[in-house]
């Protein structure tokens, strides 16, 4: 144990910053183990440091000692004076008290001025940061300065409330969500003896592919086996999909479009009583374009009984447009202006031009099967009935079940991305909300805590106002503010949290801040932070890989971490140029690839 007490007096306590004063520099250098920032000293008012206030070195200034003695050596020439051997200040941030063997935040437990000064033996540390007191201890690493001490965080307050994990690239950021996820789905000793699973339920948006290597019990669904027919959407995320809000004529698109999904959803759910445009069930898209098809080149009457209904070519009229609109393609008579043929275009000829184009260009990609011609597994096409087989898939119980469900989005368009991400958010969402409601009316229904995990967030949470974001956007933002009461809870994952919507990351009581080397984000997560850990935060582009500040609710205090090495990695790590080049040459595979990206299967 360092002592410090014959060498050092503490000058300055406030709740912020405790200032220790080194007045014997050459005694200071003779310790074994000079102070480095981050290190813990013990502060207290009696030898055996029983009641203790702890605190975190945080930095040093310089304090010289200036004289007139001739007999000094060292000189400063500029000003002519003889100075001493500089002495420094040691600015501290108190973390909390050890009193009667327990730690507590805070630091009102110790008397001005403390008497006894020392680095903080590994006991002390090991009482900080153990499991005694925690009834869901969570350790996914060692202390930084202590490779010793493992970091023991409140497991219940770390999942339940919202965690952010910010880090650039290469800091190992990947891994350290791997690690966080692996812990937290570890099963007890009595469940992997009787080959029980748990009840941990995790739902990860992997947009690079790189999670299915560190679970590899997990369900993996991508785009040719997840199940998220377009009926699901809600107003919002169908407009993102089909409809182009720059366009002259939108607001007709939407009206239109609106109008024709409402009447095709009461068409195929004839025994429900009311149908809403954002009801989960099912609806016809390819009768929805032939509806859109009919009125584009809709001519109706105009003189007669039939004033302003759409004419056939035969003379008759229509009298129900979306009966008639979404099974036949209608043979319009042409526009006349002679008496007794009067007949004109209709509202709409010739507006949804552009968006009957787009609705069938998306219609032929195959590249969108899995959310425009979706197949279950006998090969018919998910109706109403379906929507248990559907969140079965998505919640990790189809078959015997998985604790993780991993969205491999490598292989889902851009121009979806978003949509399918909102739309599994909302579908998460609406499920914890209405079963919470649920427990409150069946006694003895448990919890089933779900946590769901944006990787690579700033792709589709943007803070921007894009309206191709909207959806998504407004989903999450739902899950943030209001997620946590229904048992949900988000992780988000960012390499860029400065480009992340605020609402979201302003909910999370818990950050794993990695090294960030953009300036603009470490500003932005310090905004994020109490005022109390604004030194902690001065070193994030300086962190080691796998080191990271741990902070929140959680933490018995801001933390330096080193997290664990785990076996199962995910298959992140970068390429290796140059070893790669200078390797033998080595073949495209061109065929195959080219299959890939026309969308045909190998």
């Amino acid at each position: 144990m360092t002592d410090l007490t014959e060498i050092s007096k503490v000058v300055s306590v406030t709740p912020q910053l405790i200032e220790l004063e080194v007045f014997d520099t050459k005694a200071y250098r003779q310790l074994t183990s000079p102070l480095k920032v981050g290190d813990y000293i013990q502060v207290s008012n009696n030898y055996d440091g029983e009641n203790a206030l702890v605190a975190v070195v945080r930095g040093f200034r310089v304090k010289d000692s200036v004289i007139r003695d001739a007999t000094v050596d060292i000189v400063n020439d500029s000003a002519g004076l003889a100075v001493e051997e500089p002495q420094f200040v040691i600015g501290m941030q108190p973390v909390g008290t050890i009193k009667e063997g327990e730690f507590t935040r805070g630091a009102n437990e110790i008397s001005i001025p403390p008497k006894y000064i020392r680095v903080a033996p590994g006991d002390i540390l090991e009482t900080i940061y153990g499991d005694d007191n925690l009834t869901s201890p969570l350790a996914f690493g060692k202390l930084a300065q202590e490779g010793s001490v493992s970091v023991n965080l409140d497991g219940d307050r770390f999942f339940g409330r919202h965690i952010g994990v910010v880090g650039s690239t290469g800091s190992g950021k990947s891994s350290t969500v791997a690690a966080i996820l692996q812990e937290g789905i570890k099963r007890s000793s009595d469940q992997r003896s009787a080959g029980l699973k748990n009840n941990s339920h995790i739902l990860i948006f992997d947009l690079h592919g790189e999670y299915p290597n560190a679970f590899p019990a997990a369900a993996v669904l991508d785009a040719d086996s997840i199940l998220l027919p377009y009926w699901l959407m809600n107003s919002e995320e169908l407009e993102e999909l089909f409809i182009e809000s720059n366009e002259r004529n939108s607001h007709n698109q939407v009206s239109q479009f609106r109008a024709a999904v409402v009447a095709n959803k009461h068409l195929h759910n004839p025994e429900m009583a009311t149908v809403s445009y954002d009801d989960p069930v099912y609806f016809s898209i390819s009768e929805i374009l032939s509806y859109l098809d009919n009125l584009n080149r809709e001519v109706v009457f105009k003189e007669g009984e039939h004033f302003d209904q759409p004419k056939r070519a035969d003379g008759s009229p229509v009298k129900d447009r979306f009966q008639s609109y979404f099974k036949e393609v209608v043979d319009f008579a042409p526009g006349s202006n002679a008496k007794g043929q009067k007949a004109a275009k209709g509202p709409f000829n010739g507006e949804f031009d552009r968006f009957l184009m787009r609705l069938k260009t998306k219609m032929e990609d195959s590249r969108l099967d899995f959310v425009l011609n979706p197949k279950l597994k006998d090969g018919s096409s998910p109706g109403t009935e379906d929507l248990e087989v559907i969140l079965r898939q998505l919640l990790g119980y189809d078959g015997d079940g998985v604790n993780v469900t991993i969205f491999d989005l490598s292989g889902v368009p851009f121009e979806v991305l978003s949509n399918l991400i909102s739309l599994v958010s909302r579908l998460l969402f609406t499920f914890c909300m209405h079963r919470k409601r649920l427990q409150r009316n069946l006694r003895g229904l448990q919890d089933l805590p779900f946590l769901l995990v944006l990787e690579e967030a700033h792709n589709y949470i943007s803070r921007t106002e894009d309206a191709k974001y909207k959806s998504v956007r407004k989903s999450i933002e739902r899950v943030a503010k209001e997620g946590r009461k229904y048992g949900l809870s988000l992780m988000v994952v960012s390499q860029r949290p400065s480009e992340i919507s605020e609402t979201i990351f302003s909910q999370c009581s818990n950050f794993v801040a990695m090294r960030l080397t953009n300036p603009i984000d470490q500003n932005y997560v310090r905004r994020l932070l109490p005022d109390d850990v604004s030194a902690v935060t001065d070193s994030l582009s300086h962190l080691a890989q796998r080191e990271a500040l741990v902070i929140g609710d959680a933490v018995a205090v801001p933390t330096l971490v080193r997290v664990n090495a785990v076996e199962d990695l995910p298959s992140s790590s970068d390429v290796q140029f140059l070893r790669r080049w200078r390797e033998n040459w080595d073949e495209a595979q061109l065929v195959a690839i080219i299959e890939k990206m026309v969308g045909r299967d190998l």
